[in-house]
């Protein structure tokens, strides 16, 4: 029997570079484009955001957003534009050129906190781009130690407010600190904020906060997230008529992608497609 040779260098399998295999995985616009038209089809609004890739520059990543505006304004999902205010810098000169071509396009606008330990700089870019920018959004956690003072500025500035349920415990204990944490937060801001956006898949946590903001005056929207489940707060949100969207991201893939995981293009349908018969037929977007 004759011995089997290695394969020489040059014939060998190599692996990918690091920023040819985040290519690959990663979502386009065009994808995006599409899973916002078929959300639009069961009257859930989308919310876009880009995920850049790790060797982008806040340059480049401004420039990803500006010529995603005009093809969003198009929708018929009446989407918003989730922007990563860590990826372009904090820097106030791309954040306005990005706000402006927003306004002018008829996108909302929300800024994202994707670096909580950069939460007073973020704040800081809100209080700079609120005049002139009605409608601005912004995105909290309802679990950390600053999160009230946090609702206080920005129910001051006037901004939207997109509230995130960020701790998700598996014990009984854990999750009734999360549940108190949102509570207070919502307590916090109704009667104050101009609209508020859950971002939560509890379903009792989502009928709690309901009834309070609406006993508020506050008007109130849900946002699913690909990830979690969601069928218990889709029956919420149908049987309480509250509007609904659901947040896609293109860029970056979210969650790692191995040989057996599906692809990253497929997340947003995959999250709803077995649960269509709880989708909204009678609720408008937010």
């Amino acid at each position: 029997m004759m011995p089997v040779l290695a394969a020489p260098p040059s014939a060998r399998t190599r692996p990918r570079p690091l920023a040819e295999a985040a290519s690959r995985c990663a979502i386009r616009f065009d994808e995006v484009l599409l899973a916002a038209e078929r959300l639009a089809r069961w009257r859930i609004g989308a919310t876009v955001a880009y995920r850049p890739l790790s060797d982008e520059s806040p340059c480049r990543v401004a420039q990803h957003l500006l010529t995603s505006l005009a093809p969003l304004a198009g929708l018929r999902s009446n989407a918003q534009l989730l922007v990563h205010v860590a990826a372009l810098g904090y820097d106030r000169a791309l954040l306005r050129e990005v706000l402006q071509a927003a306004r002018a396009a008829g996108v909302a606008v929300t800024l994202d906190m994707t670096v909580p330990e950069r939460s007073e700089a973020l704040l800081a870019c809100a209080a700079d781009l609120r005049p002139g920018h009605d409608g601005l959004g912004l995105t909290l956690s309802c679990d950390r130690d600053r999160s009230l003072d946090e609702a206080d500025s920005a129910c001051a500035l006037g901004l939207r407010l997109r509230l995130v349920q960020e701790r998700r415990a598996d014990t009984g204990a854990g999750r009734r600190a999360s549940a108190d944490a949102f509570a207070r937060m919502v307590a916090q801001v109704a009667g104050r904020a101009g609209h508020v956006t859950l971002v939560c898949h509890d379903p009792q946590i989502v009928t709690d906060s309901l009834e309070r903001l609406r006993a508020a005056g506050t008007p109130v929207a849900l946002e699913l997230l690909p990830e979690l489940p969601h069928q218990g707060v889709l029956w919420v949100a149908r049987t309480h008529h509250l509007p609904i969207r659901s947040c896609v991201g293109y860029g970056r893939a979210a969650t790692p992608f191995g040989p057996s995981s599906r692809a990253p293009r497929v997340l947003w349908w995959s999250t709803l497609s077995n649960s269509l018969g709880t989708l909204l037929p009678m609720a408008g977007h937010a």
